[in-house]
């Protein structure tokens, strides 16, 4: 993925995270005004969203992880597939250079 699209995708990640904390700030704010025993219920509400959004923060970090440790192995096998051939074309242009000069 290109460093465009990481950033697009963080950007509307962090949207949403924003989005989320003003919706459920302003929720949490309305049930202020109702019993204690509701707003244990509102708080662990809360609490399991948390952490429902630090896991999926944790599953996407680990994907990231992997894709990133792919596209690294990807380029040192294309990196050395390279290196072979311009070995084996400099091999050649200097057997074709030997030829020439006799």
């Amino acid at each position: 993925m290109s460093n465009e699209v990481i950033l697009a995708i963080l950007g509307i990640v962090g949207g949403l995270i924003t989005f989320l904390q003003k919706v459920l700030y302003s929720a949490v704010k309305d049930v202020a005004k109702t019993t204690k025993a509701d707003n244990k219920i509102v708080f662990d509400i809360v609490v399991k969203l948390i952490d429902r959004m630090n896991k999926s923060d944790e599953r996407r970090e680990a994907i990231n992880d992997a894709q990133a440790e792919s596209a690294d192995r990807r380029f040192e096998k294309t990196t050395q597939t390279i290196t072979s051939i311009d070995k084996e074309i400099n091999y050649l242009k200097g057997r074709e250079d030997g030829k020439n000069a006799k």
